[in-house]
């Protein structure tokens, strides 16, 4: 029998599968080098760490677009004990900050050669319905507001609970568009990429934010929203910034 090709498009840093019917999966992932306790590691930081973080940037994407999140799988490059164990406790951290249960994991170690440094891969797929996908239209006067700030290395609080409070308040607003976490690119790519998304440009507010300074771990987000729900986000996250607007 010939099976029926899959729709398959990419958005941001996401890759989102059409399903029969009205379903969809959404797939994210993120990386992480040098990071740990190996003599190679260029950072030091211990490996649950590493994967409660790495975890965080490609659970919190899937989460942003309205997702539903039913499996994490993890790639270690390393030995099983004590980094791959120590790599699932991390990820069960992260799942406990977005409140999640009943993920399934899966993953694979190196067991062959002894490695001298730190290496991992989270992928993260999610289920939606296509026409309830967060992606929304952005046009000329929507605002773009900050939650946090960037940082990376010694700046990110290690017991940090990430967003995903503020995310699920924010998911339901309908003059909000879109939510985007911010990565090593800075905020200033994230929001021109999506503003290159929809055909018009991102121009930016003077503050004292670095708009090209790495956000590592997804430390801030952007919301995209109309001018008139602001009050509405600002209220959800009172430390906002309205960093830019779509011209």
């Amino acid at each position: 029998m010939e099976q029926k090709q899959l729709e398959a498009w990419t958005r941001r840093d996401l890759t989102i599968i059409s399903l029969e019917g009205e379903n969809c999966l959404v797939i994210s992932c993120d990386s992480c080098g040098s990071i740990g306790l190996k003599d190679a590691d260029a950072f030091k930081l211990a490996p649950r760490y590493v994967s409660k973080f790495t975890t965080r940037v490609a659970l919190t994407e899937v989460i942003c677009c309205g997702a539903l999140p039913v499996s994490v799988t993890n790639g270690v490059a390393n030995e099983l004990e004590p980094t791959g164990e120590e790599t699932i406790l991390g990820i069960h951290d992260e799942l406990s900050n977005a409140g999640l249960a009943n993920i399934v994991l899966n993953g694979s170690t190196e067991e062959n050669f002894k490695t001298s440094m730190t290496a991992l891969a989270i992928t993260v797929i999610g289920v939606a319905k296509k026409n309830e996908l967060k992606f929304g239209h952005a046009v000329a006067g929507d605002i773009m507001i900050l939650l946090g700030s960037p940082g990376v290395g010694t700046e990110v609080e290690l017991e940090s609970k990430g967003f995903y409070d503020e995310i699920r308040l924010l998911l339901p607003l309908q003059d909000v568009k879109e939510i985007v976490p911010v990565g090593s690119k800075g905020i200033a790519y994230e929001a021109q990429t999506l503003a290159k998304l929809n055909g018009i440009a991102f121009k930016p507010y003077k503050t004292e934010i670095d708009y090209f300074r790495s956000a590592g771990p997804a430390t801030c987000m952007l919301v995209l929203c109309t001018d008139c729900s602001a009050d509405k986000v600002l209220t959800i996250y009172p430390a906002g910034i309205v960093v830019g607007e779509m011209t």
